[in-house]
């Protein structure tokens, strides 16, 4: 889809802030931060973004993920990389781990014109809205359409080799399975019921993966997520494969998805990055809790931005829910 840009003149780049101090590392805050920014470019009629991460090794996280510190902030932070790639708009992508450097680039830069998001007052109280849709749900109600993420850039054909090995002649499916419990980190105390009650029962996602297998033998799934979000059976599968387990990043399992046929999986990181595409989607076991942060009433079968055969469901999931969900996108799938 093109971008209505209605610039009045040449402008300056739009300049995306995403600080750690205080945002999380989190891969659907990521995806959703990505399109408020493109959402506040094109609203000033700018079609080009930069973005600026921030990192102070002194102050390398904010409160709420009080484990990543100044000796592992690195890992955290090379692990989410490249899901800052994916910004329709974005021209450059700059580091900053001085933030006495970033706060001089900032100021010059608001100075000489330039836009921003969060603006300067709000990035300085620390109170960006990284995670809700208020912005999205506003301009899909004025414009009609929202700016859709994208394959990573300068990842566009790497994947090339292993879909022509792997996936030629299938109907590709991507899931995430959310198993957060079975990481190390799941914060402090007060957080840890919150994270392990939006996790899916796993047995459930095994049984339909085997009920597929003999019904539908054309499917390949394509189970994305951390080392710590499948176990050794996944293996066993003959209809699934575990890029991670073959070598590959979030980079390229972000390059997968955007050649599949149709995402599946737990309202978590990779949902985000489903939501904002125009890709196909069943997301299941929706947070109850994030409804006010996205703006839906309980039960609603989709956001309001959502594209054809992009669904949303509140229940937790079931093999039998599962098929239900599944085999009416798919056939409609293929026959188109």
């Amino acid at each position: 889809m093109s971008f209505q840009i209605q610039a009045k003149e040449k402008s300056h780049p739009f300049i995306g802030i995403y600080d750690f101090s205080y945002a999380p590392y989190a891969l659907g805050d990521a995806f959703t931060w990505q399109v408020n920014v493109a959402i506040g470019a094109l609203d000033k009629g700018i079609d080009t973004v930069i973005h600026s991460l921030v990192v102070d090794p002194r102050r390398p996280s904010g409160r709420l993920q009080p484990h990543i510190n100044r000796e592992n902030y690195r890992d955290y932070l090379s692990n989410l990389f490249p899901a800052f790639l994916c910004n329709p708009l974005e021209m450059s992508l700059k580091l900053f781990t001085n933030r006495h450097a970033f706060d001089y680039y900032l100021l010059k830069k608001v100075l000489s014109g330039f836009h921003t998001w969060p603006n300067l007052l709000i990035h300085t109280m620390e109170q960006m809205d990284y995670y809700s849709h208020k912005k999205i749900d506003k301009f899909f109600q004025k414009n009609h359409y929202i700016p859709r993420l994208k394959t990573p850039r300068g990842y566009e054909n790497s994947m090339d080799d292993f879909l022509k090995e792997h996936c030629s002649g299938r109907f590709l499916v991507s899931v995430n399975i959310r198993q957060r419990a079975n990481y190390a980190d799941l914060g402090f105390a007060g957080q840890a019921s919150g994270v392990i009650r939006r996790d899916s029962p796993l047995q459930e996602w095994y049984r339909f993966f085997k009920v597929v297998r003999k019904k539908y033998p054309d499917v390949l799934f394509l189970a994305f997520g951390g080392y710590a979000e499948w176990e050794k059976e996944l293996y066993t599968f003959e209809n699934v494969l575990i890029p991670r387990a073959m070598g590959y990043n979030l980079a390229h399992e972000i390059t997968l998805f955007h050649q599949t046929d149709l995402f599946m999986g737990t309202s978590s990181g990779f949902s985000a990055l489903a939501t904002f595409s125009e890709i196909p989607y069943i997301i299941t076991n929706f947070d109850h809790a994030a409804a006010k942060y996205v703006d839906l009433p309980i039960g609603a079968p989709s956001y309001r931005f959502a594209l054809d055969n992009q669904i949303i469901v509140w229940e937790k999931e079931t093999v039998e829910l599962l098929m239900s969900l599944f085999e009416p996108v798919y056939q409609m799938l293929k026959t188109q």
